[in-house]
């Protein structure tokens, strides 16, 4: 049975400050990255989102930038 991690996708006006989040329960990493892209559709006022696993940071998905992700990663099962 996999083991789902707790994910926080703070998002961050132009100034850098989270001004809101939001907690989802996903089964690994990569499957933040189009939870991040909804949350940007969602809130117009938000110029990116960035995603933490605890004290750990995960992603950063921007509203303008070009998008830049690993090729793999490890799965835990």
């Amino acid at each position: 049975m996999q083991t789902m991690r707790l994910y926080t996708f703070h998002l961050c006006g132009a100034d850098g400050y989270s001004t809101c989040f939001e907690v989802r329960e996903l089964p690994f990493d990569s499957a933040a990255f189009p939870v991040a892209g909804d949350l940007l559709r969602e809130h117009a006022s938000a110029e990116y989102v960035a995603v933490w696993d605890d004290e750990r940071a995960v992603l950063a998905r921007y509203r303008d930038a070009p998008v830049i992700r690993p090729l793999t990663e490890q799965r835990v099962c």
